[in-house]
């Protein structure tokens, strides 16, 4: 069990979004920064009019971020509200054809900083993704044993630090990973040295130099990030 006051933030996406759910965390007085659809209500009173979210964050240009004035109320499905903080960041142009706004709900943490807690949530997804689809494809195991399965995970985990690595002395040698037009990178470091794992295994030529070089990291990280 995890005590409310123990709790920093609770950060979520747009699947926890319930209003109910928002203010059961209000009661306990866990501080959250959970992130709403673009079409979810916002409305000054819990009578009054309300709007899209995506209404209040198109003005902003792109990577910029307003916070709304005061509390505003926050409208479930359900017909429940709950009183909280507005945060807006436009992330990508209108033409880029991807979701432009960040909009967070936030209570119990400085809305200035909202956003900046939200991001290290986007770390944790960049792992889930390279543990998966993305790169070990943990999902396809049919492993059922509890042992066996902490054991893969173990594996996988040394795995994900030893790839994030490689992609990270990548980057070091040859510049970073291109950034779209919300700047993040088109590839992440993990991806990066992925990439760079699988040409050398690939390779019709042999290629032992390169990959014992890369083994290197897993024995002295440091040297290996140093070795330009």
């Amino acid at each position: 069990m995890v005590d409310p006051e123990d709790i920093e933030v609770v950060l979520g996406d747009r699947e926890f979004i319930s209003a109910g759910w928002l203010r059961w965390l209000q009661t306990k007085e866990i501080p959250f920064a959970v992130r709403l659809r673009s079409d979810r209500k916002i409305g000054l009173s819990p009578e009054g009019p309300s709007l899209p979210a995506r209404m209040f964050a198109r003005p902003l240009p792109l990577r910029t971020e307003k916070v709304l004035d005061g509390t505003r109320h926050l409208f479930g499905t359900d017909g429940e509200h709950v009183e909280v903080q507005v945060v807006m960041r436009r992330t990508a142009a209108p033409s880029s054809g991807e979701d432009q706004f960040l909009v967070l709900a936030t209570w119990g943490v400085d809305p200035n900083k909202a956003t900046a807690l939200y991001e290290q949530r986007w770390e944790v997804l960049a792992l889930f993704a390279a543990l998966k689809s993305r790169g070990y494809r943990l999902e396809q195991t049919h492993l059922t044993e509890p042992d066996r399965i902490q054991r893969l995970i173990g594996l996988l985990a040394l795995a994900f630090a030893w790839t994030y690595l490689v992609g990270q002395r990548r980057a070091n040698r040859k510049g970073p990973p291109r950034r779209k037009s919300h700047r993040r990178p088109q590839r992440s470091l993990f991806r990066y040295g992925l990439d760079r794992l699988r040409k050398i295994l690939a390779s019709p030529e042999p290629m032992p130099a390169a990959f014992l070089d890369c083994l290197s990291g897993l024995r002295s990280p440091t040297v290996f990030l140093s070795c330009t």
